[in-house]
């Protein structure tokens, strides 16, 4: 899934602003009818404006004394943080198969494979090189049958996978991790994997650099739910334990 990839950092709208302080000139001394006096000119005094409003908008009018505020007022410094996603279909990509709006499924992109249901056979090298998103008619049935190819999300796994157990369908996982505050960078311990429903749901939470330790005490389910985080481009956010959570099962770890 896109969220198990490194982020890359670009030039967004911010750094591509240019926005920054400019050096403030210094105060200079006029002659005026009633004598001399300091005042400011008005080149000196729109930089000011213009500097003081550059710091509020970057949040730093109030900054640490130990860091300049030149440093932080200066758009090069605030780069866009963000996944690159996949657009085509390649080999061995994971897809969701929408076929109806009650029914869906998932493959792996194969050359040489076949999808198949009551609305035909769809080869899966008429997936490949394809956009998320296509339809793609199947090669019997006149062409009748149609089938969308999706981009996989947490959501769109849970309604799709092999359910092994019952699972945390998007409505309550969201809850979750709602209260639980995840946020990038976290680690997580969560008992009991079963079907890797809600671990995707955290995964995406706590990507890129954030750790899953998921716990199943049943061997057929952890070594299924292993296998997936692996296809699925997860499994470097992820431990998975074949042990009780509590501790009564010879731990080992996947």
């Amino acid at each position: 899934m896109d969220f198990g990839r490194s982020h890359c950092i670009q030039d967004g709208i911010v750094v591509r602003s240019k926005i920054r302080t400019l050096p403030e000139p210094k105060e200079v001394s006029a002659i005026t009818a009633n004598g001399s006096s300091t005042v400011d000119d008005l080149d000196a005094r729109l930089i000011r404006a213009a500097n003081e409003a550059a710091r509020s908008l970057f949040g730093t009018t109030n900054a640490p004394t130990d860091i300049t505020t030149e440093d932080q007022t200066n758009a090069v410094y605030y780069p866009e943080r963000s996944i690159p996603r996949t657009t085509l279909i390649a080999p061995n990509t994971l897809v969701v198969l929408y076929e109806s709006f009650d029914n869906l499924n998932f493959v792996y992109a194969t050359p040489g494979s076949i999808f198949s249901n009551r609305n035909g056979h769809f080869h899966h090298d008429d997936f490949l090189s394809q956009p998320f998103g296509s339809k793609i008619r199947s090669r019997t049935n006149q062409g009748y049958g149609h089938i969308y190819l999706l981009r996989p999300t947490p959501e769109l796994w849970a309604r799709s996978l092999n359910h092994r157990t019952q699972i945390v369908h998007e409505l309550d996982a969201s809850l979750i991790c709602l209260y639980l505050e995840l946020r990038p960078g976290m680690v997580v311990c969560e008992s009991g994997t079963g079907s890797g429903s809600m671990s995707h749901a955290i995964l995406r939470c706590i990507a890129p650099s954030g750790r899953l330790h998921t716990y199943e005490f049943h061997k057929g389910r952890c070594d299924a739910a292993a296998l997936e985080f692996e296809k699925n481009g997860v499994d470097h956010l992820v431990s998975v334990h074949h042990r009780d959570v509590c501790g009564k099962t010879t731990p080992t770890t996947t």
